[in-house]
């Protein structure tokens, strides 16, 4: 009984530990993947599609204006501090976004001239 006993404390400790040390030692938020989301300009809605990923540890993506029939190269991406920063010098463009808690949001702001708000979700 005695064995019994000390088998479960410290089966117990063994779960306290992991959920004190399992948040800690989680992953930081990916951006990687495919997101969508409507930039209004002037009354006219544009439809983009912005598609992040890691390649050798170097993030990289590109932004599709769907209803302009445009590919942009990102020139910078970086991820630091929970906030995403996407630079596009082709078109004098920056996106700066925080990632929601859930990881399928993208909230922020598009500048390209004057500053317009921008949000998108995680296809």
């Amino acid at each position: 009984m005695h064995l019994v006993s000390r088998a479960r404390r410290i089966g117990l400790a063994l779960l306290v530990a992991a959920a004190i040390v399992g948040p800690a030692a989680a992953q930081p938020p990916s951006y990687d993947g495919d997101w969508a989301g409507t930039l209004e300009v002037q009354g006219q809605k544009l439809r983009l599609e912005l598609h992040l990923k890691t390649v050798d540890g170097q993030e990289t993506g590109e932004l599709n204006s769907l209803d302009q029939g445009a590919t942009i190269p990102a020139t910078a991406v970086k991820t630091e501090g929970g906030q995403l920063s996407v630079l596009f010098l082709a078109v004098g463009g920056e996106l700066t976004a925080k990632l929601s808690a859930d990881g399928k949001t993208l909230a922020g702001t598009w500048s390209q001239g004057a500053p317009l708000p921008l949000t998108m979700t995680r296809k």
